[in-house]
């Protein structure tokens, strides 16, 4: 079937973050962790958001338009860099998607990049409300590593392009706010690459083990 007919057949709908169906829920998690930091600190809550399609950095902005408190917003991106190079050079410039470890990161033309456009339709615009990073595997690596010998935290390499992004960070811009990094999986969605790294196993949740041990199966449309 053509994309047409397979659409009145199958009635499909698209569930990643080219869906508002997905964004608007996400913007809930903003809502509540910068409530829940005005609440504890009385201040605006900043976030670094791990960054591919946009869906997350987009349902962020979105709430800080609907009113809530907060502050600054850092978008972290794998080494498709599509988005930094564009707060770089005011050009976006989409390319072919590159394979790294943070893999559902790896777009190279985020469909959301219209929205955000939407938002903030000039190059100026985007530099003053946000900013952006780009971290490759190496860094993803070492900053898994530091994550567990420093703090005890087990990353997996989404967060980690996070963590990394607000080391990078100055020390006048860490201390100057509440910074959040968002954990977007649990590391053990990832053992194959999170292990190795910390040297140790990575205790499976009792949901994700339950959905593991569900056996696989597909339907061909």
């Amino acid at each position: 079937l053509r994309r047409p007919q397979l659409r009145e057949h199958a009635q499909l709908s698209s569930a990643n973050s080219i869906n508002l169906g997905r964004l608007l829920p996400q913007m809930v998690y903003y809502a509540s962790a910068s409530l829940q930091t005005q609440r504890t600190y009385g201040a605006k809550a900043s976030f670094v958001v791990p960054s591919g399609n946009l869906g997350n950095a987009v349902a962020c902005i979105w709430a800080r338009r609907l009113g809530l408190p907060i502050d600054r917003i850092v978008l972290a991106h794998n080494a498709n860099r599509t988005v930094p190079d564009y707060f770089a050079s005011g050009s976006f410039r989409p390319r072919a998607s590159v394979a790294t470890l943070a893999s559902a990161m790896d777009v190279g033309n985020p469909s959301n990049f219209e929205r955000l456009g939407n938002i903030l339709p000039d190059i100026s615009g985007v530099r003053a409300a946000l900013s952006a990073y780009e971290v490759d595997d190496a860094a993803i690596r070492a900053r898994i590593r530091a994550g567990f010998k420093q703090y005890g935290q087990i990353w997996c390499p989404h967060t980690a392009v996070a963590a990394e992004a607000y080391e990078r960070m100055s020390q006048e811009q860490r201390s100057n706010g509440h910074w959040i990094l968002v954990a977007t999986a649990h590391p053990a969605k990832f053992r194959e690459i999170v292990e190795p790294l910390i040297g140790r196993e990575v205790a499976v949740p009792q949901t994700l083990a339950a959905l593991f041990a569900r056996p696989a199966s597909c339907t061909e449309i």
